[in-house]
């Protein structure tokens, strides 16, 4: 069996946190509200030794590997790492590029298949 090990980079608009006044939380976990490269915006939790330093526009790692023990594979869904620097600048510029280039190529593909009823 082949594993596949897959982190997925996201930029932060929101760090919901149990400190913040407007929360209410059962829990002393902290989530973050992330645009990810792809243009899906969502919610992971952030891992518990980066979550008093991770802030809105910062570009994350999300942990997107397979959880352990499960009959199916489910995502782990987790914030794991803060970038900073250009490095992560560079990375996140080539994610949202491979995506540009992709929007760009079914744009043109829909516009081929388009045929004329008259």
């Amino acid at each position: 069996m082949t594993v596949i090990i897959v982190y997925h980079p996201g930029k932060v608009i929101a760090v919901l946190s149990p400190r913040d006044k407007g929360i209410t939380s059962s829990d002393a976990s902290v989530q973050a509200t992330m645009r990810m490269w792809d243009e899906n915006v969502l919610t992971m939790e952030v891992a518990p030794k980066i979550a008093s330093r991770i802030r809105e526009g910062d570009i994350v790692l999300c942990d997107y590997r397979p959880s352990k023990g499960l009959s199916v594979p489910v995502p782990r869904n987790t914030i794991v790492k803060i970038l900073k620097g250009k490095a992560s600048e560079r990375m996140w510029q080539e994610y949202r590029e491979v995506q540009e280039k992709k929007k760009r190529q079914e744009h043109s593909e829909k516009q081929s298949q388009q045929s004329y009823i008259g």
